[in-house]
């Protein structure tokens, strides 16, 4: 019979479960089955935990969305096909097109951290030839999901 190496990881909670405040854990798993043979959480054995406690630890990160519109030398100079890319690269979801004002306006919507990346790059970096002189964005709104699947170029 080969001896297996346990695994001791000490882990400290920080989550509020039924109003009573969760301090200490420890959790023992074999390596070589890698399963759970016992959890401590404060009181509560492996599998007694209510199921609200996992819907608790759940990050949900907040979706911004929000219309803007690049005024400058902004079409003819491949300003759609770079964001296009940018938001692509970034995450970020929505369309943008050109409009009969020589503008590019568009749609978008992603988590907060990439979609102000997104914002700052329409506002200071565009495509290789672009000129930016302004970018008008209405105010973000958060939203609960996705409205658009990725980043496309409307027509």
């Amino acid at each position: 019979m080969v001896a297996t190496d346990r695994i001791f990881i000490f882990v400290s909670f920080a989550a509020i479960l039924a109003n009573r405040q969760l301090t200490h854990g420890i959790i023992l798993c074999s390596a070589e089955k890698n399963d759970i043979r016992r959890t401590f959480v404060d009181g509560f054995a492996a599998g007694s935990l209510p199921v609200e406690f996992a819907n608790q630890t759940k990050m949900t990160a907040k979706i911004l969305a929000c219309d803007f519109e690049v005024f400058g030398i902004v079409q003819g100079v491949f300003f759609r096909k770079y964001t296009k890319k940018q938001a692509t690269s970034l995450g970020v979801r929505g369309w943008c097109m050109n409009t009969a004002d020589d503008t590019v306006k568009g749609q978008l919507e992603g988590e907060e951290k990439p979609f102000n990346e997104m914002k700052h790059w329409l506002q200071t970096k565009g495509s290789p030839t672009s000129r930016i002189d302004k970018v008008v964005f209405n105010v973000p709104k958060e939203i609960s999901s996705y409205s658009f699947k990725d980043f496309s170029i409307r027509r």
